[in-house]
């Protein structure tokens, strides 16, 4: 019997019904799901008072479901707007509930795994943070993926546009610096985009292998935007490597993730930066060479800069 937990005098109306609505929803995921653990579950709650989903402060928009880890197991919270609109709205809107849990259980279930083995250098160090993120993105969409609503685009969409605009501010991004000499700055935006393309790409590439479809089957102008972009000759390596490496456990997965990273440090060279490991052990990070007449031309192209 799972713990769930309505609370809220608004809600109480309803908790019995509610409580068991949600009850039944969990044991048919675990009964369909069988790699999933039940036991690591504290509670599911269902409230208007969600807990912030960081520090400093309330976020400005409720999210719909946030998780909360212990040492033991997990629990999930649910915002009670959410469940008030998924049941009682079209079943296509359950249908959102429903994969929302599931992801979420996923999610939790790999992060209680720990972490793998430490990076061997600095600059391995630097880039593990991402390619951790994307295997873990990757590994709960595509066990997941069984239960997605038959509307759902995969964050495709977004993906092409994230290609789409890439280019253009990664080439303002240089010319800024090439401008005002603020490497910090232009490393840290780099880094930045860098982590959303990787995490959009993965996210996108486990829902693609659990429904056992690629790009082209969603739509054939998707694929052709991919093989066009500057993910285009990075796209079918890092969808191996990460089937590679959600297959594999212990050396086998650590080699897969090693050989993620230089992907992933490729494309940072697409938008336009180096990332070394400099003599003294430290990583080095600058622009990709250029000559004066190419950073012209492209100021020129970009107009004034602010």
């Amino acid at each position: 019997m799972h713990t769930i937990d309505i609370r809220g005098e608004r809600l109480q109306a309803g908790a019995a019904t509610l409580r068991s609505t949600l009850s039944e929803l969990l044991d048919r995921l675990y009964a369909r799901d069988g790699a999933l653990e039940p036991g690591r579950l504290h509670a599911l709650v269902v409230t208007d008072d969600m807990p912030h989903a960081a520090s400093g402060g309330a976020p400005a928009e409720m999210p719909p479901l946030l998780r909360q880890d212990d040492g033991k197991g997990f629990t999930l919270y649910l915002a009670a707007p959410f469940v008030d609109q998924s049941l009682a709205g079209e079943a296509d809107q359950l249908l959102h509930l429903v994969h929302a849990l599931h992801r979420e259980l996923w999610r939790a279930q790999i992060a209680a795994g720990g972490a793998d083995t430490a990076p061997a250098d600095a600059l391995a160090a630097q880039f593990a943070p991402i390619a951790a993120l994307m295997l873990d993105e990757y590994r709960a969409n595509r066990s997941s993926a069984w239960s997605l609503p038959g509307d759902a685009d995969l964050l495709l969409p977004h993906l092409l546009r994230l290609l789409d605009e890439l280019p253009v501010a990664s080439e303002r991004a240089l010319a800024d610096y090439r401008i005002d000499g603020d490497l910090e700055t232009l490393v840290g935006l780099g880094v930045a985009r860098l982590t959303h393309l990787m995490q959009t790409t993965a996210f996108c590439m486990g829902y693609l292998a659990g429904l056992g479809r690629t790009a082209a089957d969603i739509a054939p102008e998707l694929q052709t935007g991919i093989a066009a972009s500057m993910l285009g000759r990075e796209w079918p390596r890092i969808a191996a490597l990460l089937a590679g490496a959600a297959a594999s456990e212990g050396e086998a997965r650590t080699l897969q993730t090693d050989m993620l990273r230089t992907r992933v440090i490729a494309v940072l060279g697409q938008m336009g930066l180096g990332a070394r490991l400099g003599p003294d052990g430290t990583v080095w990070m600058d622009v990709a060479e250029a000559s004066a007449r190419a950073t012209a031309e492209a100021v020129s192209r970009l107009g004034p800069l602010h």
